[in-house]
């Protein structure tokens, strides 16, 4: 049996934390490190070199969520099913599935220049600083959470950072096998002809309507060939086994406008995406403040002294599922280019908190980790990943993106991100671009990016896309750029797991830009309230109902309905924002009422006889969902950019189809409100719970909510149980490019910078000081300048590295 690459002894004395190496040269004199920390508890870090600052960096993070940090250590290499217990088995199946082993994570590290190499040790010891002062004082610093999981804070070694920057984002896409099982229930119920077509409806290669990050003519990349559906596939006999998912949540947005949109003639920008802390990085070529993750050390969006930077995750197809040909007499042996192989086989042991340690074989073959099987097939499926072997390079470009001088220095950066991102930009000369970043394969002809491709090797990938060849644009002509997450361009493939569609979320963002003209910072902050309450970020099946407009109005003049014509008026009148101005707890229109009822009953009631569930099941798993893009193609007909194949209305109009989905929807909502006229049906708004216990029937949280979350402090009755849900993303940040005094203003849900609890269950004075203020749409400043910041900080601390 091939084993997996064992750490090489050599390599030993760079994992221990504080080892010295056989050789090196005597240690570098002691350099300053100052943290200031403003109002809200904000670290500013100040060094004299950039590894002092990432010092300071590590130090800080480690003070704030080291509990949060310990959490992404532990899933970065498998190992939370040891503080969690057994709900976390799945997580660290494929962490360990992805995570490259020692002796390749330090490979990467030796190809990193030396003052990254520099700046990721300093980081660690950074981070082994504060937990040596936990260590020193163990009754009052431990984490809350540490004692609840029954652990001791660990010092960490090299290998432990670089896993995690290796394990980001968690998604990776790759959905193909969920894909598969579709068309084959589709085929075994209606023939390979009709199980085709709807196949094609709900997972098209690309929806030509979808939205686009980039307008037409404005991407400076070469068009590339749109794959075809050529329903490719080794045609398994069996049904494959669902893989583990790795869920990735795509939060984040950026709303871009140029000097033509704003009162100042100066580029505003705005980002939100999940919450996480914040910090402010000066010295070494670092100016730049802004959100980072529990250890990563470096602002992961944010601004610079000149210049902002915004990121989303991209969905640029960059991850496949090969389909591996099997020896039914040897399973563990596939057929790769013309022979038999042995795959890479490593037996693990899982320890569980509670419960019994877990003994898991993983294999892995020439394209990648196993992560599904169909034995009487004789398939096993694997995934490529396009970034694999590259993981590292995205932190040393993070640096580079916020150490970047000019718009040139910045494209350089865009060169060096390996993960597929989409990256939005703006500088203080008034220019604003936006980039699609990564690795991009150039696939074989004749594959189908919706499905599993022969992993025979016939139909491997033929190099990568060069960044001059990735979706790219500088200085839009319309003046502004808006990304969710999005489509990058037009000839963007969507089939394998972002199917978008025309009611993609951006609409609103992309309207409220369009209409921008002397905009201001207090005009983004409206448009982020205006946003937020879409809820494009919570329901990710919500549109707006006037895209449907025209075909509720003509099934309301066909049905001669008096009920269906008043719903079809009250649906129309709604704006597509979740509001409550008057403050009763119950959303001003009951239009929102119905036609979130209508969003559910219309594709049961078209797709549900032919797919039977599989219209939103096959999108239970993925963050973004297609089913009401399917409806609204459905309803176009032939004036979709799309039609779809198969005919949904059974040879019934489809006006009358569309009246009885209104009517089914008065009779689902009419229980809720027993005499009530129909204009009073307004529901009551959604709530954000940060415990489970404190759930309310009158108060409900949204319905399948998976952007849920509680926290430790709402456990502990140390802030806020529930407030009123807004619709938004964890953290929001906006800034002004104006010379002079630069700035970002910011809100993170969760509450506070400063997460720490405890060993006694007391929390700090940062642990919620943020609910109300994010509930509310309130913005803190945080200022770059030093002498502002010296003016306003609450308190300071200077430490010495010694590299």
């Amino acid at each position: 049996m091939k084993e997996r690459s064992l750490i090489l002894p050599l390599l030993l004395a760079a994992l221990m934390p504080g080892a010295a190496q056989a050789g090196e040269a005597a240690p570098s004199p002691a350099l300053s490190v100052r943290i200031d920390r403003d109002g809200f508890g904000v670290p500013h870090v100040f060094g004299e070199t950039a590894e002092a600052v990432l010092f300071g960096a590590g130090y800080a993070e480690a003070r704030d969520r080291l509990a949060d940090m310990e959490l992404g250590r532990r899933r970065a290499l498998g190992r939370l099913a040891e503080v969690l217990g057994q709900t976390a088995v799945p997580s660290d199946i494929v962490s360990r599935q992805r995570l490259p082993d020692k002796a390749e994570l330090m490979r990467m590290y030796g190809t990193l220049g030396g003052e990254y190499q520099r700046m990721i040790a300093a980081y660690v010891a950074g981070v082994n600083r504060a937990i040596a002062e936990i260590e020193a004082d163990p009754g009052h610093k431990t984490p809350y959470e540490f004692t609840k999981w029954g652990v001791k804070p660990e010092r960490w070694v090299l290998t432990d950072f670089l896993a995690m920057i290796a394990s980001f984002p968690r998604g990776r896409g790759g959905s193909e096998v969920t894909n598969l099982a579709f068309l084959q229930a589709m085929i075994a119920r209606h023939g390979e002809g009709k199980g085709r077509q709807l196949f094609n409806d709900l997972v098209p290669v690309s929806d030509p309507d979808t939205p686009t990050v980039i307008p037409a003519g404005e991407d400076l990349a070469p068009v590339q060939p749109m794959p075809q559906a050529t329903f490719l596939t080794l045609a398994p006999l069996g049904k494959p086994a669902e893989p583990i998912p790795a869920p990735g949540k795509d939060h984040s947005r950026c709303l871009v406008l140029g000097p033509q949109r704003t009162a100042s003639g100066k580029v505003i920008m705005m980002e939100a995406t999940a919450d996480g802390p914040e910090i402010h990085l000066h010295g070494g070529g670092f100016d730049s403040a802004g959100f980072t993750t529990p250890a990563w050390g470096v602002p992961i969006m944010g601004r610079g002294a000149h210049h902002g930077w915004l990121v989303t995750s991209g969905h640029g197809d960059t991850t496949d599922t090969f389909a591996e040909k099997l020896d039914p007499k040897a399973p563990n042996r596939y057929w790769f280019q013309g022979r038999w192989r042995e795959m890479e086989r490593q037996t693990q042991t899982i320890l569980v908190k509670g419960a019994a340690p877990v003994l898991r074989e993983f294999r892995w073959t020439v394209h990648g980790p196993v992560v599904s099987e169909d034995r009487p097939g004789a398939i096993a499926y694997s995934q490529r990943f396009a970034i694999r072997g590259h993981e590292l390079e995205n932190w040393a470009a993070f640096v580079d993106m916020q150490r970047a001088r000019s718009m040139a220095e910045f494209d350089a950066a865009m060169a060096k991100v390996a993960i597929n991102f989409g990256i939005c930009y703006g500088d203080e000369s008034g220019q604003i671009g936006f980039w699609e970043t990564g690795m991009m394969p150039r696939r074989a002809p004749g594959t189908d990016p919706r499905l599993p491709t022969p992993g025979t090797g016939e139909y491997e990938w033929q190099g990568f896309l060069s960044p001059a060849e990735r979706p790219h644009m500088v200085n839009p002509k319309q003046g502004w750029i808006h990304a969710w997450n999005s489509k990058a361009t037009s000839w963007s493939r969507e089939g394998d797991d972002a199917r978008m569609g025309a009611t993609f979320r951006t609409w609103l963002g992309s309207q409220l830009a369009a209409g921008s003209k002397g905009a201001t910072l207090l005009d983004m902050a409206g448009y982020n309230r205006q946003i937020w309450n879409g809820f494009g970020a919570r329901d990710r099946a919500n549109a707006p109902p006037f895209m449907f407009a025209p075909y509720l109005r003509a099934a309301a003049a066909s049905a001669n309905d008096p009920e269906v014509a008043q719903a079809v008026e009250l649906i129309i009148a709604w704006n597509g924002r979740h509001e409550d101005r008057d403050g009763d707890e119950r959303y001003d229109k009951a239009g929102l009422t119905l036609f979130r009822a209508w969003l559910e009953t219309a594709p049961m009631v078209l797709f549900g006889p032919v797919m039977g569930t599989w219209w939103k099941d096959i999108d239970a798993k993925r963050y973004q969902k297609y089913r009401t893009a399917l409806l609204y193609r459905a309803l176009q007909g032939r004036a979709a950019g799309l039609p779809v194949e198969f005919d949904y209305f059974a040879g019934h109009s489809r006006e009358a189809v569309v009246a009885e989905t209104i009517r089914q929807t008065i009779a689902a909502v009419r229980p809720q409100f027993g005499a009530a006229p129909m204009a009073e049906w307004k529901r009551p708004i959604f709530w954000k719970y940060f415990t489970d216990e404190a759930e309310d029937p009158a108060r409900p949280p949204l319905p399948d909510d998976d952007e849920r979350g509680k926290a430790l402090w709402g456990e502990l009755g140390l802030g806020p149980k529930m407030i009123p849900l807004n619709g938004g993303e964890g953290w929001v940040g906006m800034m002004e490019l104006t010379p002079g005094a630069p700035a970002i203003y910011t809100i993170t849900e969760v509450g506070g910078q400063n997460q720490f609890i405890d060993p006694a269950g007391r929390g700090t004075v940062h642990l919620t000081d943020q609910v109300q203020m994010h509930a509310q749409n309130r913005f803190k400043r945080i200022d770059l300048a030093p002498e502002a910041i010296a003016a306003g900080r609450e308190s300071t601390v200077t430490l010495t590295y010694t590299p």
